[in-house]
């Protein structure tokens, strides 16, 4: 099987329940995926820039986990693109580092995603969204396969009924499932 890399972009998964969710079901399902946390390995966002490269080097198949934070990717993912994926290594005329290696945009929203068109409280897709990412994909010379959204992520302690928190788990665990079976089809 092909090696699949995960990038979690959350900046702090110990309150999330929609990303932590699909990281635990991915490392219990595709236990041979590396997954790194950026917000447990680079709490300061000092990052291992050569580590991150090679780690980055080694895989086949490059996925970004993480939710839209303020209509983008959030801060850490985004100064983990700025720092880690350098001229001449990443992009440019010798930046040839990710060239050919798949690459898949696992993306979660709050907001269900029926919200997210023309005529939704977003105003625009997710996909529309995500278009940084899929840009630096193309960038980055990557094989851009996938952007997987989960809308309507939403869940807020001591307000979320734990019915609803249990229904929004499922719901989650589905999509992780959906997945993890795509990443296997790479």
């Amino acid at each position: 099987m092909k090696k699949i890399m995960i990038v979690s972009g959350h900046p702090d998964l110990k309150v999330s329940l929609a990303n932590k969710t699909i990281l635990d079901e991915i490392s219990q399902k595709l236990p041979e995926a590396e997954i790194r946390k950026l917000d447990e390995l680079y709490p300061d966002c000092k990052f291992d820039i050569k580590a991150e490269q090679k780690a980055l080097e080694s895989a086949d198949i490059i996925v970004f986990q993480y939710p839209i934070h303020w209509y983008g990717a959030p801060g850490i993912l985004k100064l983990y693109i700025d720092r880690v994926m350098e001229h001449g290594w990443a992009y440019g005329s010798k930046g040839t580092a990710l060239k050919g290696k798949a690459f898949v945009a696992s993306v979660t929203a709050g907001v269900p995603e029926t919200g997210y068109s023309a005529n939704g409280p977003m105003k625009h897709t997710l996909e529309e969204y995500s278009y940084g990412i899929i840009q630096f994909a193309e960038t980055c010379k990557l094989d851009f396969k996938n952007l997987c959204t989960f809308g309507g992520a939403m869940y807020v302690p001591g307000v979320t009924t734990d019915e609803k928190k249990a229904e929004l788990v499922a719901r989650i665990k589905e999509h992780a499932g959906k997945l993890i079976d795509y990443l296997k089809t790479l």
